[in-house]
């Protein structure tokens, strides 16, 4: 069944987020360059959570620097409530990106080491010629479980690396964004820390009436916050669908894959019936680069199901199931 590279794009629906083949590039030296992110789209809806799903290197963190045009993309599309990003001038743009806030990986180097909390999480606001009073300040620090009172005048390196990313999430919702991009938020916590801040993520969510974008490789993390998963390998994307049943329904050969290398107490009932992948990536097949990307489908040099037409032809994404996407010639037919 033929399909297009944006069958999984909603239309006539709430959308606050809309990206539209995106293409990230990096120049590598020597005359190389890196393919990032490859031609990728995707939506997002009021009140959602997409997950973007993948391991290192495949593009996800790239894809997400570049939705908030830092650096802008390549080429490509991203509008946000209707309006379009990239290609406008630098003080509308400014004025435009404070609805949406980005939590990093590392929330430590993420703070300026020479502030003070309170300045910190009023440090949006004040660049804005708004400068908060102090109830407004200790509210929105308790609101993210942190007593004020102890917390108010440290430091970065006076804090847990939880409790910096809790201030990292005070000093974005402060703005009152529209869309909060999530890269990579727990993977540098503690697992006791991790749960903590997933839930005062989703809480978060909800108080605030937040549409999130949350990018991690860990597939567990990933399917307990998400609405919607979205796998990416090598700049593609894979396979779109809902996180519910993710286990039981995901048809791609590398979300398997990933799948596979969950333990199964991780993602709940499902997974037991759960095919071996057979996928090569043990240090026998030497694994592809985004600087020489393969050709047609990328996942090919490791697929167990490739043909010769995989070689040759780019998969598309087609449906195979409601809300279920697939970019594969093999799988689902």
């Amino acid at each position: 069944m033929a399909g297009t590279g944006t069958a999984h794009m909603r239309s006539g629906q709430d959308r606050v987020l809309v990206v539209d083949d995106l293409v990230v590039r990096f120049p590598a030296g020597r005359g190389q360059t890196v393919h990032a992110v490859s031609g990728v789209s995707f939506d997002l809806l009021d009140g959602e959570t997409l997950g973007i799903l993948g391991e290192s290197g495949c593009g996800k963190s790239s894809a997400g620097r570049a939705v908030m045009q830092l650096p802008p993309p390549t080429s490509g599309s991203v509008l946000l409530d209707g309006t379009e990003l990239t290609g406008l001038p630098p003080r509308a743009l400014r004025t435009r990106r404070r609805k949406m806030q980005m939590i990093l990986q590392d929330p430590v180097s993420s703070l300026n080491p020479r502030r003070r909390v309170k300045d910190l999480v009023a440090e949006g606001l004040s660049i804005w010629g708004t400068r908060p009073s102090r109830d407004q300040v200790e509210s929105m620090i308790a609101s993210v479980g942190l007593d004020p009172a102890v917390v108010w005048d440290r430091r970065p390196h006076e804090l847990s690396g939880g409790q910096c990313q809790r201030i990292c999430i005070a000093r974005a919702l402060m703005l009152d964004p529209r869309v909060l991009i999530c890269d990579e938020p727990v993977s540098s916590l503690d697992v006791s820390v991790q749960a903590q801040i997933l839930n005062l993520l989703e809480e978060t969510k909800t108080r605030y009436g937040l549409s999130m974008v949350f990018i991690a490789h860990d597939l567990a993390v990933v399917k307990n916050i998400s609405d919607r998963i979205m796998v990416m390998y090598l700049g593609k994307v894979c396979e779109v669908t809902p996180s519910a049943g993710l286990a039981a329904s995901a048809l791609h050969p590398y979300t398997r894959l990933l799948l596979a290398s969950v333990p199964e107490a991780d993602l709940g009932a499902g997974t037991a019936d759960r095919p071996a992948p057979g996928v090569a990536g043990d240090g026998t097949v030497e694994l592809p680069s985004p600087l020489n990307p393969p050709s047609g489908c990328r996942f090919r040099t490791r697929c167990p199901l490739a043909t010769a037409r995989c070689a040759e032809e780019e998969p598309l994404l087609r449906e195979v199931g409601d809300g279920h996407h697939l970019a594969c010639h093999n799988a689902g037919i």
